[in-house]
Formats: structure tokens, C-alpha cells, sequence
């Protein structure tokens, strides 16, 4: 069986080096064949909007615009904070495909089988 793990990311644009940190980590326990599944909260729910993964850059890692293809690519469940989605006015038109936006009870019950790392 997989290692499985849970991505939570708290970051995007106010901290590029740090969500791009997270985005590359993903793709790379995903290369390993890892279970990985990504939570995005705080004002880390950005990347899960339409057009704002292309933007973030950080320094010294490939660009999140060529890593998250492949994270959506490799049908990684990926979820939105509910809560940040309202604070953000992230509509769920306006979610990138394949994101689901959820609750923090769906979250918790995926938990206890994960390994979670935060960002």
C-alpha cells in the first residue's frame, strides 16, 4: 500500500517560495508513487482559483505553472476550504477542475490515515 499523506497549503501569492515549495513536494511523492492528497486554506485557497497557480514563482523551484499540470494529471483529490472560499470570494465557477470544495469535518476525517504536512 501507498504512503499517504495530506498536503495542507496555507500559502500562494504573499508567499511564492513556500507554495511553490508545497506544489513541488506534491509532484515529487506523486513521481513515488505516494497517495497524496492536497487541502487548500488560508490564503493558500488562491491556488485553487482559476488563473493564480500560473502566477506563482518561487525561487530556485520549477515554476508551479509546469508542477500543478501534473498534480491534475495524476487526479490527486484536491480540496478547497469551504470557509476560505467565502473569504476569498472564490466562487465555484471560479475553481480550477477537479478541486471540490469541502468542510473541515470532510478534512478531519481523512486525517487519522494520513500522514499531514503543512505548509
Amino acid at each position: 500500500m501507498a504512503k499517504r499523506y495530506l498536503l495542507i497549503i496555507t500559502h500562494s501569492t504573499d508567499d511564492p517560495d513556500r507554495a511553490n515549495s508545497a506544489i513541488a513536494l506534491a509532484v515529487s511523492l506523486l513521481s513515488e508513487g505516494a497517495d497524496v492528497m492536497i487541502f487548500f486554506t488560508f490564503r493558500g485557497a488562491l491556488l485553487a482559483k482559476k488563473g493564480v497557480a500560473e502566477t506563482v514563482e518561487g525561487r530556485n523551484f520549477t515554476p508551479v505553472r509546469e508542477l500543478f499540470p501534473m498534480i491534475l494529471e495524476a487526479k490527486a483529490p484536491l480540496f478547497l476550504c469551504g470557509a476560505c472560499a467565502k473569504t476569498y470570494d472564490i466562487a465555484p465557477d471560479d475553481v480550477v477542475p477537479g478541486v471540490k470544495i469541502i468542510t473541515l469535518p470532510t478534512l478531519a476525517a481523512e486525517m487519522p490515515s494520513r500522514e499531514t504536512i503543512t505548509f
